[in-house]
């Protein structure tokens, strides 16, 4: 999170001290200030939809997000799967997971749910 602000803030001074239009200044300062709210509210999971959690029961994904509510989903289908990550798409949805974060046992049902 610092060296994202760190490099806004860099961003922001560049853009000041080398333009030389005033409009251009504030049209590129208010795109950088948007994608820094945009990119807090992805990636810090800042969004009410965000999934908070996951649980693998009988072939059925069942995830909860961060207002509370549960959602069970029958059909689901590995949209990317490498060493260190899986994208599993959720209808509309897509949820990433980091291989690293899950334990073995998991991580073994997840890659049975994906494989079957």
């Amino acid at each position: 999170m610092r060296i994202s602000i760190l490099v806004h803030l860099f961003a922001l001074i560049v853009i000041w001290l080398y333009s030389f239009n005033n409009y251009a200044s504030l049209a590129l300062s208010a795109a950088l200030i948007m994608h820094f709210y945009w990119l807090n509210l992805n990636i810090l999971l800042k969004k009410s939809n965000t999934i908070l959690s996951f649980s693998l029961k009988d072939k059925t994904l069942i995830t909860t997000d961060k207002l509370g509510r549960n959602r069970q989903y029958p059909c689901v289908y590995c949209a990317y799967q490498s060493q260190f990550l899986v994208i599993i798409s959720l209808g509309k949805r897509s949820l990433v997971i980091f291989k690293d974060s899950l334990s073995s046992h998991s991580l073994s049902q997840l890659n049975r749910l994906l494989n079957a």
